[in-house]
């Protein structure tokens, strides 16, 4: 082994020809072309996936728990007392779940001089942890204290309302119109239009009182966990934990029926296109992974035609061929070394210029941010070490015109 190692230092792959060199430049600017784009690739739609995840977490709930019971008369209401039975029926693993909120949600009309919108008021807790809408708040501040409310960008430019103003909701309620005075203390800008178009966020005490709930009384139980990818557990053990208790009868104190649903059954378009998105990158690599391989191959070729003589001499005096593949391999593992180098220092630099001056744009309405987002972690050393690994094994088949080369006619010329 170390014969080899020495031989393949040794050989010196500048020294073959201004044709030959140009050429070895083109092979190896499509092997660092070619890894730029695996990096890149895989950062950018990691960074968008995750993103849009985040956003959609910070929206709505990761799991959510509905009730729908009847009242004295008959009637079926959809609302949840946040009882203590309901709280021991929804505690099942803490290291999961991050918080639980009680939620008010309700139809609602915003009148201004200008023009009116149907929207959907959604109330929060005086506990709710306002971080996770914070981030989108552009004027104003997040505070929902007495009958503060957040209007998004859109509704705020469709009625012609700003911060500091007072404006009247109109709730719909069974038996009447109710209405409130509400200041607007933030507008908000999810990116998310559906979202931004639909909702006004206010205080739970305001639906509460429009409802004639007392305070432990909402729409829905909002469940937070601390990682999203563990909503559709969290949401089958709180089921199987309201089905079992059902079964045995340790639901004295309930009636009518239980919905749990994660977030991801109730935003499936979302999920669905973000999953769209793996089989794109499978893509992707695969025809990078196919412009590297080629790239190499053609490395390895140049190599060898241009050393047939070194080839011959090295025959001559007994050297088998498979030490003088094993030569040829080493030389070119070389190349596609600093090939690789170069090209995770060229990502590298992008990723950071990007992911701190956000350089590439987007249309927030269609793409649900401003700026192409970037992540690189771990993941960075398994693609690597794949490209790596492919690269090596499209090595062997080509090494093998080594075998085919004849000492007497590539030394006749000598």
């Amino acid at each position: 082994m170390k014969f080899e190692i020495q031989i393949a230092r040794k050989l010196r792959l500048n020294s073959t020809g201004r044709s030959t060199t140009a050429t070895l430049n083109v092979a190896v600017a499509g092997i660092v072309l070619a890894v730029v784009i695996m990096i890149v690739s895989v950062a950018v739609v990691t960074g968008f996936k995750q993103t849009v995840i985040s956003k959609i977490g910070q929206l709505d709930s990761h799991v959510k728990v509905h009730q729908q019971q009847y009242d004295e008369m008959g009637n079926l209401h959809n609302s949840i007392e946040f009882s203590e039975e309901i709280r021991r029926l929804t505690s099942v693993d803490d290291s999961k779940i991050q918080s639980v909120y009680l939620i008010g949600e309700t139809p609602c009309v915003i009148k201004s001089e200008q023009n009116f919108s149907g929207l959907r008021f959604k109330g929060l807790p005086d506990d709710y942890d306002l971080h996770r809408i914070s981030d989108q708040i552009k004027e104003g501040k997040a505070d929902l204290t007495g009958n503060g409310i957040l209007v998004s960008r859109t509704t705020a430019d469709k009625l012609g309302i700003k911060t500091g103003d007072r404006i009247t909701v109109y709730f719909m309620n069974p038996q009447a119109v109710k209405l409130r005075k509400c200041t607007v203390n933030g507008i908000f800008a999810s990116d998310f239009e559906e979202y931004d178009k639909n909702v006004i966020i206010g205080n739970i005490s305001i639906i509460q009182s429009v409802n004639r709930w007392n305070d432990r009384t909402g729409s829905y139980l909002e469940i937070n966990c601390h990682d999203i990818n563990d909503a559709p557990a969290v949401r089958d053990a709180i089921f199987n934990k309201i089905k079992a208790a059902a079964e045995a009868g340790a639901t004295a104190g309930l009636s009518g029926y239980f919905q749990v649903s994660s977030i991801q059954d109730n935003n499936p378009a979302y999920f669905s296109w973000l999953d769209l998105l793996n089989m794109n990158i499978i893509v992707v690599l695969g025809l990078m992974a196919f412009v590297a391989c080629f790239a190499i191959i053609a490395c390895l070729i140049i190599v060898v035609l241009n050393r047939i003589n070194t080839i011959g001499v090295l025959k001559a005096l007994g050297a088998t061929n498979r030490s003088i593949q094993l030569i040829f391999v080493y030389t070119t593992m070389r190349i596609i070394v600093r090939a690789m180098l170069i090209g995770n220092a060229v990502a590298f630099l992008f990723l950071f210029l990007q992911s701190r001056f956000h350089i590439v744009k987007l249309d927030a309405s269609s793409y649900f941010m401003s700026y192409v987002p970037v992540e690189y972690s771990h993941w960075l050393i398994w693609l690597n070490a794949g490209i790596f690994v492919i690269s090596l094994l499209s090595l062997i088949i080509p090494s093998f015109i080594v075998s085919s080369i004849q000492p007497t006619k590539t030394m006749k010329f000598e």
